[in-house]
């Protein structure tokens, strides 16, 4: 791969593979929906500041000369798409269909990585889940995912060379507010501040599958340069942990000790005490990918990074 297109390149992962790609000397052209911040690595190439939900913007990108997309951009968030269904679906398939087209406007037909998500598997399957585990897309955010794999496979007869990688839950410093890590780091530092007396958190027993955004990111260019096209992959730790365990592993780097309650407005619908783990033997065996960062050095990382942050 000479020239890689990142999109979502400010996003918590974007900014994350960004760095991932340029330190193993990749060229990398990336594109927002805002200008650089500081934060950007500023080894980057070209900075497109985009609207990707507009064709007319998404053709602005020279596809010509590059050679693999990875693509990020869109809505992240779970919880709110219960709210917003259609524009999740509409948003995230638009985003990409209009990348899809635009290349081929251009006659250019780089390498595609979709990100996909682990969370469109059904909850209730056999564990651990592989590839083959059945679908049962729990929100509509999930359900966008979903489309966007289809539209990839469409566009594969249009002669695109496309692989879809399904990240399970996926965490470390750098992610905003709105996830289950963050809003409990965000607390906890709260709390150290003197800014709050208590930890407000939703339900903690469900176990899901955690793996360091870094390892992501390293997962993310291992596929583009070795996946297998139209292949489907699971990037996951293989362990399951409770929200319980990531507070407790959140509290060890703190000397407060906060009292903790729940706030019904945190739960989510359909959620419950169940158990969900990937298998990324699939990844492993096709790019030799294995997760690399510990728990303990993650938590540890995030608190420190809600410390540098202001009040």
């Amino acid at each position: 791969m000479s020239k890689l297109l990142v999109t979502g390149a400010n996003g918590f992962v974007g900014q994350h593979l960004v760095k991932e790609l340029a330190d193993n000397g990749l060229p990398v052209i990336a594109v927002a929906g805002s200008q650089r911040t500081a934060n950007n690595d500023q080894r980057v190439e070209n900075y497109l500041t985009l609207d990707l939900t507009k064709p007319e913007e998404a053709k602005k990108i020279d596809f010509t000369g590059i050679d693999g997309v990875i693509h990020l951009a869109g809505l992240a968030a779970v919880g709110p798409s219960f709210d917003r269904p259609l524009y999740y679906v509409t948003t995230n398939v638009g985003i990409e269909t209009n990348l899809f087209n635009a290349a081929l406007t251009q006659k250019a037909f780089p390498r595609f990585l979709i990100i996909s998500s682990g969370s469109l598997y059904d909850p209730a399957g056999t564990m651990p889940i592989t590839e083959a585990s059945p679908i049962l897309p729990g929100s509509p955010y999930a359900v966008s995912k979903l489309a966007q794999e289809h539209m990839a496979q469409y566009f594969s007869k249009r002669g695109f060379e496309s692989l879809i990688a399904r990240p399970f839950n996926h965490i470390g410093p750098g992610q905003n507010p709105g996830f289950i890590v963050p809003d409990l780091a965000k607390q906890v530092v709260d709390v150290e501040r003197g800014t709050a007396d208590k930890v407000m958190v939703g339900n903690l027993a469900s176990q899901r599958d955690y793996t360091d955004v870094r390892d992501i990111a390293r997962a993310y260019r291992l596929l583009l340069e070795k996946g297998r096209s139209g292949e489907i992959y699971n990037i996951c730790s293989g362990t399951s942990r409770s929200g319980q365990e990531l507070l407790e592993g959140l509290l060890k780097s703190s000397e407060k000790q906060p009292v903790v309650e729940q706030d019904p407005a945190k739960l989510r619908p359909g959620e419950g005490a169940d158990i969900i783990y990937g298998n990324h033997d699939k990844l492993t065996a096709d790019t030799g990918w294995q997760p690399e960062i510990t728990i303990e050095k993650t938590l540890s990382d995030v608190i420190d990074d809600y410390r540098s942050r202001s009040s």
